[in-house]
């Protein structure tokens, strides 16, 4: 599905982002982005998703923050979605007209929440690129919990199981189950090209791994499982704080190494 600039919704556009995990991008005019806390952004957002007690408590949420940001020299920041119900009130509230406050700013928006790309559950689930290794990189710092504790470093199973724990919860009921034994550690790094960076939210001093890891599968009967997973992780984020601009990742073409197939 190609991306649109309508700003409200039609039936046409949310008829064909059924059941679609998808990111949008919300222009923000006049928001001078450095002064941004992932804060605000959390404050706003939540506001537009967690409505009720059950939301606002849930352990997961199906939509992720993007840090804001420039594009074309427009300041914005992007939400993913991976609940279909969303849509429509992220068009809602994120509609010309809206009037925002992040932080000490306010701004009004010109334009609407643009979708830039959306990937059918159907999809994800039915493709297999033949890949046994891929490349993730880690765009804002990742990190993951241990108790009360936080750890930066992004090794397969904890990756793998944030992906596979979404998958589960928000995937559409009638798509096959994600079965994946990481007990054996049949996926490993073979690549690091990256350093942890230390920031604070919420009073609390996290540690997170920003840069690149290439990782490679040894099991050719979980290969494909880990595939999907890997293609899922645009939407739904890796480990915690993905509500406050955290775990944002991207696949991209990996490598051989060499004297390997």
């Amino acid at each position: 599905m190609s991306p649109s600039s309508a700003a409200t919704p039609n039936p046409t556009r949310m008829e064909a982002a059924a059941d679609m995990p998808s990111r949008w991008r919300i222009t923000t005019p006049g928001i001078d982005p450095t002064r941004v806390r992932v804060e605000h952004l959390h404050a706003v957002v939540s506001g537009w998703f967690d409505t009720t007690d059950d939301t606002h408590r849930a352990p997961a949420k199906p939509y992720t923050i993007s840090p804001p940001t420039r594009q074309t020299d427009t300041p914005g920041f992007d939400v993913t979605l991976l609940d279909d119900a969303l849509t429509n009130r992220l068009l809602t509230r994120a509609a010309p007209g809206v009037r925002l406050q992040l932080g000490a700013q306010h701004t009004r928006l010109t334009t609407g929440a643009e979708q830039l790309t959306a990937t059918a559950w159907n999809h994800l689930a039915g493709s297999d690129s033949g890949a046994n290794a891929w490349c993730l990189r880690f765009v804002t710092p990742t990190t993951f919990r241990r108790g009360n504790a936080f750890t930066p470093w992004p090794a397969p199973n904890p990756v793998l199981g944030s992906l596979r724990a979404a998958w589960r919860r928000f995937a559409p009921p009638d798509l096959p189950e994600i079965v994946l034994d990481l007990s054996t550690d049949p996926v490993w790094v073979t690549d690091v090209d990256g350093a942890n960076e230390v920031l604070r939210i919420n009073n609390l001093t996290i540690s997170g791994f920003v840069g690149r890891i290439r990782y490679t599968c040894d099991n050719p009967d979980i290969r494909a499982t880990v595939d999907r997973l890997v293609r899922l992780a645009p939407y739904a984020g890796i480990g915690a704080h993905t509500t406050r601009g955290l775990g944002q990742v991207r696949p991209e073409p990996t490598w051989h190494q060499p004297g390997r197939p």
